[in-house]
Protein backbone atom coordinates (compact mmCIF):
# COMPACT_ATOMS: atom_id res chain seq x y z
CA UNK A 1 0.00 0.00 0.00
CA UNK A 2 1.37 3.39 -1.08
CA UNK A 3 0.68 6.63 0.09
CA UNK A 4 1.66 10.57 -1.79
CA UNK A 5 2.95 13.31 0.34
CA UNK A 6 0.78 16.69 1.54
CA UNK A 7 3.36 19.33 0.23
CA UNK A 8 2.00 22.08 2.35
CA UNK A 9 1.98 20.45 5.32
CA UNK A 10 5.80 18.84 4.65
CA UNK A 11 7.08 22.45 4.66
CA UNK A 12 5.23 23.26 7.65
CA UNK A 13 7.03 20.20 9.41
CA UNK A 14 10.13 21.96 8.43
CA UNK A 15 9.45 25.59 9.36
CA UNK A 16 8.52 23.83 12.65
CA UNK A 17 11.44 22.17 13.08
CA UNK A 18 13.59 24.83 12.57
CA UNK A 19 11.21 27.06 15.23
CA UNK A 20 11.70 24.28 17.37
CA UNK A 21 15.93 24.71 16.49
CA UNK A 22 15.43 28.21 17.09
CA UNK A 23 13.50 27.38 21.00
CA UNK A 24 16.53 25.42 21.66
CA UNK A 25 19.53 27.93 20.81
CA UNK A 26 17.56 30.94 22.62
CA UNK A 27 16.89 28.52 25.49
CA UNK A 28 20.33 27.27 25.63
CA UNK A 29 21.76 30.68 25.78
CA UNK A 30 19.18 31.82 28.65
CA UNK A 31 20.21 28.73 30.49
CA UNK A 32 23.34 29.60 30.18
CA UNK A 33 23.38 33.04 31.38
CA UNK A 34 21.03 32.92 34.14
CA UNK A 35 22.33 30.30 36.53
CA UNK A 36 19.86 31.21 38.91
CA UNK A 37 16.76 30.45 37.43
CA UNK A 38 18.23 27.35 35.73
CA UNK A 39 15.97 25.11 36.63
CA UNK A 40 12.77 27.37 35.08
CA UNK A 41 14.90 27.51 31.49
CA UNK A 42 15.46 24.02 31.25
CA UNK A 43 12.01 23.37 32.15
CA UNK A 44 10.33 25.46 30.23
CA UNK A 45 13.34 24.66 27.23
CA UNK A 46 12.77 21.09 27.05
CA UNK A 47 8.54 21.28 27.25
CA UNK A 48 8.68 23.76 24.20
CA UNK A 49 11.65 22.64 22.27
CA UNK A 50 10.47 18.68 22.65
CA UNK A 51 6.70 19.19 22.14
CA UNK A 52 7.94 21.44 18.79
CA UNK A 53 10.22 18.65 17.68
CA UNK A 54 7.00 15.84 18.81
CA UNK A 55 4.42 18.24 16.53
CA UNK A 56 6.63 18.44 13.59
CA UNK A 57 7.21 14.60 13.49
CA UNK A 58 3.21 14.35 13.78
CA UNK A 59 2.20 16.48 11.03
CA UNK A 60 5.56 14.81 8.87
CA UNK A 61 2.88 11.56 9.14
CA UNK A 62 0.02 13.45 8.60
CA UNK A 63 1.38 14.40 5.52
CA UNK A 64 1.40 11.34 4.28
CA UNK A 65 -2.07 10.74 2.60
CA UNK A 66 -2.90 6.73 2.56
CA UNK A 67 -6.14 5.55 1.72
CA UNK A 68 -7.29 4.86 5.09
CA UNK A 69 -8.33 6.68 8.19
CA UNK A 70 -5.09 7.17 10.10
CA UNK A 71 -5.79 7.01 14.09
CA UNK A 72 -2.95 6.98 17.15
CA UNK A 73 -2.98 5.17 20.41
CA UNK A 74 -3.09 7.74 22.99
CA UNK A 75 -0.68 6.00 25.74
CA UNK A 76 1.97 4.90 22.84
CA UNK A 77 1.70 8.53 21.32
CA UNK A 78 2.01 10.31 25.02
CA UNK A 79 5.11 7.70 25.37
CA UNK A 80 6.64 9.67 21.75
CA UNK A 81 5.47 13.16 23.37
CA UNK A 82 7.41 12.23 26.24
CA UNK A 83 10.69 11.33 24.69
CA UNK A 84 11.21 14.29 22.70
CA UNK A 85 10.67 16.50 25.92
CA UNK A 86 13.57 14.29 27.71
CA UNK A 87 15.66 14.18 24.39
CA UNK A 88 15.36 18.37 24.43
CA UNK A 89 16.14 18.63 28.48
CA UNK A 90 19.23 16.27 27.77
CA UNK A 91 20.35 18.52 24.79
CA UNK A 92 19.94 22.06 27.00
CA UNK A 93 21.40 19.81 29.90
CA UNK A 94 24.98 19.53 27.76
CA UNK A 95 24.86 22.63 26.24
CA UNK A 96 24.48 24.68 29.95
CA UNK A 97 27.27 22.81 31.31
CA UNK A 98 30.22 24.94 29.64
CA UNK A 99 32.41 23.78 27.03
CA UNK A 100 31.47 21.08 24.72
CA UNK A 101 34.29 18.75 24.42
CA UNK A 102 34.65 15.42 22.40
CA UNK A 103 33.03 13.23 25.14
CA UNK A 104 30.10 15.32 25.77
CA UNK A 105 29.57 15.22 22.38
CA UNK A 106 29.50 12.17 21.34
CA UNK A 107 27.88 10.83 24.26
CA UNK A 108 25.36 13.46 23.87
CA UNK A 109 24.44 12.63 20.03
CA UNK A 110 24.52 9.09 20.36
CA UNK A 111 21.83 9.60 23.37
CA UNK A 112 19.79 12.09 21.74
CA UNK A 113 19.70 10.34 18.43
CA UNK A 114 19.00 7.34 19.80
CA UNK A 115 16.09 9.06 21.69
CA UNK A 116 14.82 11.16 19.05
CA UNK A 117 14.61 7.33 17.24
CA UNK A 118 12.69 6.37 19.74
CA UNK A 119 10.27 9.05 19.47
CA UNK A 120 9.77 8.70 15.89
CA UNK A 121 9.23 5.05 15.78
CA UNK A 122 7.11 4.79 18.79
CA UNK A 123 5.02 7.52 17.15
CA UNK A 124 5.23 5.16 14.38
CA UNK A 125 4.21 2.24 16.46
CA UNK A 126 1.22 4.16 17.64
CA UNK A 127 -1.06 3.58 14.76
CA UNK A 128 -1.14 -0.17 15.31
CA UNK A 129 -1.42 -1.43 12.43
CA UNK A 130 -2.79 -4.79 11.37
CA UNK A 131 -1.03 -6.28 10.09
CA UNK A 132 1.90 -4.82 11.46
CA UNK A 133 4.38 -2.19 9.76
CA UNK A 134 7.41 -3.39 7.85
CA UNK A 135 11.06 -1.87 7.66
CA UNK A 136 13.60 -1.42 5.12
CA UNK A 137 16.99 -1.68 6.72
CA UNK A 138 18.93 0.27 4.40
CA UNK A 139 16.54 3.15 5.20
CA UNK A 140 16.03 2.31 8.79
CA UNK A 141 19.86 2.46 9.07
CA UNK A 142 19.68 5.61 7.13
CA UNK A 143 17.51 7.45 9.82
CA UNK A 144 19.22 6.36 12.62
CA UNK A 145 22.54 7.28 11.73
CA UNK A 146 20.90 10.79 10.26
CA UNK A 147 19.36 11.14 13.95
CA UNK A 148 22.94 10.95 15.87
CA UNK A 149 25.01 13.09 13.43
CA UNK A 150 22.18 15.33 13.46
CA UNK A 151 21.57 15.65 17.36
CA UNK A 152 26.12 15.96 17.20
CA UNK A 153 25.44 19.10 14.90
CA UNK A 154 22.57 20.47 17.02
CA UNK A 155 25.05 20.34 20.11
CA UNK A 156 27.43 22.02 18.35
CA UNK A 157 25.32 24.87 16.53
CA UNK A 158 23.58 25.64 19.79
CA UNK A 159 26.72 25.49 21.98
CA UNK A 160 28.55 27.62 19.84
CA UNK A 161 25.29 30.26 19.48
CA UNK A 162 24.23 30.35 22.78
CA UNK A 163 25.62 33.88 23.44
CA UNK A 164 24.55 36.56 21.43
CA UNK A 165 26.91 39.83 20.70
CA UNK A 166 25.84 41.58 17.52
CA UNK A 167 23.18 41.39 14.65
CA UNK A 168 25.15 38.97 12.70
CA UNK A 169 25.04 36.10 15.60
CA UNK A 170 20.97 37.07 14.97
CA UNK A 171 21.33 35.87 11.39
CA UNK A 172 23.71 32.61 12.18
CA UNK A 173 21.21 31.57 14.86
CA UNK A 174 18.32 31.52 12.27
CA UNK A 175 20.65 30.07 9.39
CA UNK A 176 21.33 27.61 12.23
CA UNK A 177 17.99 27.01 13.05
CA UNK A 178 16.80 26.45 9.27
CA UNK A 179 19.38 23.71 8.96
CA UNK A 180 18.90 22.16 12.02
CA UNK A 181 15.26 22.17 11.13
CA UNK A 182 16.37 20.56 7.58
CA UNK A 183 18.44 17.74 9.23
CA UNK A 184 15.60 16.72 12.15
CA UNK A 185 12.76 16.88 8.52
CA UNK A 186 15.60 14.46 7.07
CA UNK A 187 15.49 11.99 9.66
CA UNK A 188 11.66 12.11 10.09
CA UNK A 189 11.31 11.04 6.01
CA UNK A 190 13.48 8.87 5.77
CA UNK A 191 12.14 7.09 8.33
CA UNK A 192 9.13 7.49 6.64
CA UNK A 193 10.75 6.27 3.65
CA UNK A 194 12.07 2.30 5.60
CA UNK A 195 8.34 1.97 6.41
CA UNK A 196 6.18 -0.31 4.47
CA UNK A 197 2.78 -1.05 4.65
CA UNK A 198 0.92 -4.20 3.72
CA UNK A 199 -1.98 -4.26 1.62
CA UNK A 200 -5.45 -4.57 3.53
CA UNK A 201 -3.89 -3.31 6.51
CA UNK A 202 -5.50 -0.83 8.92
CA UNK A 203 -5.25 1.07 11.99
CA UNK A 204 -6.36 -0.63 15.67
CA UNK A 205 -10.17 0.38 16.38
CA UNK A 206 -9.30 1.12 20.10
CA UNK A 207 -7.20 4.05 18.78
CA UNK A 208 -8.26 7.11 20.46
CA UNK A 209 -6.50 9.89 18.26
CA UNK A 210 -7.74 10.71 14.92
CA UNK A 211 -4.68 11.44 12.52
CA UNK A 212 -6.94 13.95 10.60
CA UNK A 213 -8.64 15.89 12.82
CA UNK A 214 -5.60 16.86 14.90
CA UNK A 215 -3.38 17.64 12.10
CA UNK A 216 -4.84 21.68 12.02
CA UNK A 217 -4.96 21.88 15.90
CA UNK A 218 -1.30 20.62 15.92
CA UNK A 219 0.17 22.59 13.59
CA UNK A 220 -1.64 25.99 15.33
CA UNK A 221 -0.62 25.14 18.57
CA UNK A 222 2.94 23.91 18.08
CA UNK A 223 3.42 27.41 15.93
CA UNK A 224 1.85 29.38 18.84
CA UNK A 225 3.65 27.78 21.40
CA UNK A 226 7.04 28.05 20.05
CA UNK A 227 6.54 31.66 18.82
CA UNK A 228 5.23 32.31 22.62
CA UNK A 229 8.45 30.51 23.91
CA UNK A 230 11.10 32.38 21.23
CA UNK A 231 9.06 35.89 22.42
CA UNK A 232 9.77 35.62 26.06
CA UNK A 233 13.17 33.83 25.78
CA UNK A 234 14.23 37.48 23.60
CA UNK A 235 11.93 39.56 25.88
CA UNK A 236 14.45 37.77 28.68
CA UNK A 237 17.35 38.14 27.11
CA UNK A 238 16.90 42.31 26.52
CA UNK A 239 15.91 42.84 30.20
CA UNK A 240 19.27 41.19 31.18
CA UNK A 241 21.32 43.11 28.35
CA UNK A 242 19.24 46.36 29.83
CA UNK A 243 19.69 45.51 33.37
CA UNK A 244 23.68 44.94 32.45
CA UNK A 245 23.65 47.82 30.78
CA UNK A 246 22.09 49.40 33.72
CA UNK A 247 24.27 47.87 35.94
CA UNK A 248 27.54 49.02 33.74
CA UNK A 249 26.95 52.53 33.78
CA UNK A 250 26.26 52.68 37.50
CA UNK A 251 29.48 51.08 38.04
CA UNK A 252 31.36 53.49 35.63
CA UNK A 253 29.50 56.44 37.55
CA UNK A 254 30.82 55.44 41.01
CA UNK A 255 34.11 55.07 39.61
CA UNK A 256 33.65 58.67 37.98
CA UNK A 257 33.00 59.83 41.68
CA UNK A 258 35.41 57.81 42.99
CA UNK A 259 38.33 59.62 40.57
CA UNK A 260 36.96 63.40 39.81
CA UNK A 261 36.51 66.37 41.90
CA UNK A 262 33.08 67.14 42.26
CA UNK A 263 33.58 71.02 41.86
CA UNK A 264 35.81 70.96 39.18
CA UNK A 265 35.40 67.54 37.31
CA UNK A 266 39.36 67.15 37.43
CA UNK A 267 40.57 63.90 38.35
CA UNK A 268 41.26 63.83 42.22
CA UNK A 269 44.23 63.30 43.69
CA UNK A 270 43.65 58.65 43.85
CA UNK A 271 43.30 59.10 39.95
CA UNK A 272 46.35 60.98 39.72
CA UNK A 273 48.19 58.53 41.76
CA UNK A 274 46.97 55.54 39.36
CA UNK A 275 48.16 57.53 36.17
CA UNK A 276 51.44 58.46 37.88
CA UNK A 277 51.82 54.86 38.75
CA UNK A 278 51.32 53.69 35.08
CA UNK A 279 54.00 55.90 33.40
CA UNK A 280 56.52 54.84 36.64
CA UNK A 281 55.81 51.45 35.22
CA UNK A 282 55.70 52.07 31.45
CA UNK A 283 59.00 52.71 29.49
CA UNK A 284 58.90 56.17 29.35
CA UNK A 285 62.26 58.25 29.63
CA UNK A 286 61.07 60.55 32.24
CA UNK A 287 57.93 63.28 33.23
CA UNK A 288 57.54 65.94 35.27
CA UNK A 289 54.90 66.69 38.36
CA UNK A 290 54.51 70.60 38.24
CA UNK A 291 52.49 71.85 41.50
CA UNK A 292 50.00 74.91 41.98
CA UNK A 293 48.76 76.09 45.08
CA UNK A 294 46.53 79.28 45.01
CA UNK A 295 46.84 81.57 48.10
CA UNK A 296 45.13 85.01 49.04
CA UNK A 297 47.60 87.75 49.66
CA UNK A 298 44.79 88.78 52.28
CA UNK A 299 45.66 85.42 54.03
CA UNK A 300 41.91 84.12 53.39
CA UNK A 301 41.49 80.87 51.84
CA UNK A 302 42.52 80.22 48.86
CA UNK A 303 40.26 77.50 47.66
CA UNK A 304 37.37 79.62 46.66
CA UNK A 305 39.68 81.21 43.74
CA UNK A 306 40.85 77.49 42.92
CA UNK A 307 38.01 76.43 40.42
CA UNK A 308 38.69 79.71 38.15
CA UNK A 309 42.41 79.12 37.90
CA UNK A 310 41.47 75.76 37.07
CA UNK A 311 39.45 76.71 34.12
CA UNK A 312 42.01 78.91 32.72
CA UNK A 313 44.09 75.86 32.52
CA UNK A 314 41.54 73.82 30.66
CA UNK A 315 43.53 75.13 27.33
CA UNK A 316 46.52 72.95 28.37
CA UNK A 317 44.40 69.65 27.88
CA UNK A 318 45.56 69.03 24.22
CA UNK A 319 49.03 69.20 25.15
CA UNK A 320 48.49 66.27 26.87
CA UNK A 321 49.09 68.24 30.66
CA UNK A 322 46.89 66.05 33.32
CA UNK A 323 45.60 68.62 35.52
CA UNK A 324 44.23 66.83 38.55
CA UNK A 325 43.04 68.84 42.12
CA UNK A 326 44.43 67.14 44.65
CA UNK A 327 43.72 69.37 48.06
CA UNK A 328 41.14 72.48 48.49
CA UNK A 329 43.94 74.72 47.16
CA UNK A 330 45.63 72.62 45.27
CA UNK A 331 46.44 71.23 41.96
CA UNK A 332 48.53 68.90 40.03
CA UNK A 333 49.90 68.50 36.72
CA UNK A 334 51.31 65.96 35.31
CA UNK A 335 53.56 66.78 31.97
CA UNK A 336 53.26 64.21 29.57
CA UNK A 337 55.59 62.17 29.62
CA UNK A 338 55.55 60.83 25.75
CA UNK A 339 56.32 64.74 24.85
CA UNK A 340 57.72 66.22 27.67
CA UNK A 341 59.32 69.29 25.33
CA UNK A 342 55.70 70.14 23.75
CA UNK A 343 53.92 69.80 27.09
CA UNK A 344 57.00 72.68 29.28
CA UNK A 345 56.60 74.92 25.78
CA UNK A 346 52.84 74.94 26.41
CA UNK A 347 52.64 74.84 30.41
CA UNK A 348 54.82 77.89 30.92
CA UNK A 349 53.33 80.25 29.20
CA UNK A 350 49.76 79.53 30.13
CA UNK A 351 51.19 79.71 33.50
CA UNK A 352 52.29 82.97 33.11
CA UNK A 353 49.06 84.37 32.14
CA UNK A 354 47.16 82.95 35.02
CA UNK A 355 49.39 83.81 36.99
CA UNK A 356 49.12 87.81 36.18
CA UNK A 357 45.31 86.70 36.31
CA UNK A 358 45.35 85.80 39.28
CA UNK A 359 47.38 88.78 40.56
CA UNK A 360 44.67 91.22 39.57
CA UNK A 361 42.35 89.38 41.42
CA UNK A 362 44.77 89.51 44.90
CA UNK A 363 45.29 85.70 44.80
CA UNK A 364 49.16 84.68 44.44
CA UNK A 365 49.93 81.53 43.38
CA UNK A 366 52.89 78.87 44.56
CA UNK A 367 55.08 76.29 42.24
CA UNK A 368 56.86 73.34 42.94
CA UNK A 369 58.75 70.83 40.52
CA UNK A 370 59.12 67.32 40.77
CA UNK A 371 61.06 65.12 38.42
CA UNK A 372 60.61 60.78 37.81
CA UNK A 373 62.59 59.26 38.33
CA UNK A 374 65.00 61.50 40.29
CA UNK A 375 62.74 62.98 42.54
CA UNK A 376 60.90 59.79 43.52
CA UNK A 377 60.12 56.44 41.96
CA UNK A 378 56.32 55.99 43.97
CA UNK A 379 53.20 58.63 42.82
CA UNK A 380 53.22 59.80 46.60
CA UNK A 381 56.73 60.94 47.16
CA UNK A 382 56.57 62.75 43.58
CA UNK A 383 53.63 63.93 44.51
CA UNK A 384 54.60 65.04 48.27
CA UNK A 385 58.30 66.51 46.94
CA UNK A 386 55.73 68.63 44.12
CA UNK A 387 53.58 70.03 46.60
CA UNK A 388 56.59 70.68 49.58
CA UNK A 389 57.94 73.39 47.47
CA UNK A 390 56.51 77.23 46.87
CA UNK A 391 58.18 78.78 44.11
CA UNK A 392 57.75 81.39 41.96
CA UNK A 393 57.04 81.29 38.61
CA UNK A 394 60.45 82.89 37.49
CA UNK A 395 61.80 79.12 39.88
CA UNK A 396 59.68 76.96 38.27
CA UNK A 397 60.87 77.87 35.04
CA UNK A 398 64.58 77.69 36.06
CA UNK A 399 64.05 74.41 37.57
CA UNK A 400 62.35 73.00 34.24
CA UNK A 401 65.60 74.43 32.18
CA UNK A 402 67.98 72.06 34.34
CA UNK A 403 66.04 69.10 33.32
CA UNK A 404 66.04 70.42 29.58
CA UNK A 405 62.96 72.10 28.95
CA UNK A 406 63.37 75.69 27.69
CA UNK A 407 64.03 79.14 29.93
CA UNK A 408 61.24 81.01 30.77
CA UNK A 409 62.81 84.19 28.93
CA UNK A 410 63.32 82.30 26.00
CA UNK A 411 59.68 81.15 25.51
CA UNK A 412 58.00 84.49 26.54
CA UNK A 413 61.01 86.67 24.64
CA UNK A 414 62.53 88.51 27.74
CA UNK A 415 66.04 89.48 27.51
CA UNK A 416 66.65 87.30 31.41
CA UNK A 417 63.93 85.77 33.98
CA UNK A 418 64.80 89.39 36.13
CA UNK A 419 62.52 91.04 33.77
CA UNK A 420 59.68 89.53 34.08
CA UNK A 421 56.68 90.95 36.31
CA UNK A 422 57.56 90.88 40.03
CA UNK A 423 53.76 89.48 40.68
CA UNK A 424 54.63 86.04 39.33
CA UNK A 425 56.34 85.61 42.45
CA UNK A 426 54.82 83.31 45.24
CA UNK A 427 55.45 84.58 49.06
Amino acid sequence: MQGTYDPILVALSILIAALAGYVAIEFAGRLFSRRDQWMKWLAGGSLAMGSGIWAMHFVGMSALMMPITITYDLGITVFSWVAAVLVSALALFIVSRGELNKLNLGLGALAMGAGVCVMHYSGMAAMKMDPGLGYDPFWFTVSVIIAVVASGAALVLVSALRSIRSWADVARRIGASLAMGVAVAGMHYAGMAAVTFEAGAFCAPGNLLDGGSLTTPTVLLSLIGLGLAIFFAVRDAREAIQAKREAQAAAERLELLAFVDRETNLPNRPRLSQLIGEALASDTPYFGIVSLRVQREDGADGRTELPAVARALQTLAPTGVIIARTSPDQLLMMLNPYALQRSVQALVPVLQRVTEQAGARGVRLAFGLAMAPEDGDTPQMLMLRAAARGDSLVELSQALAAHGGPSLSTLLGFQADEDLPTRTSAA
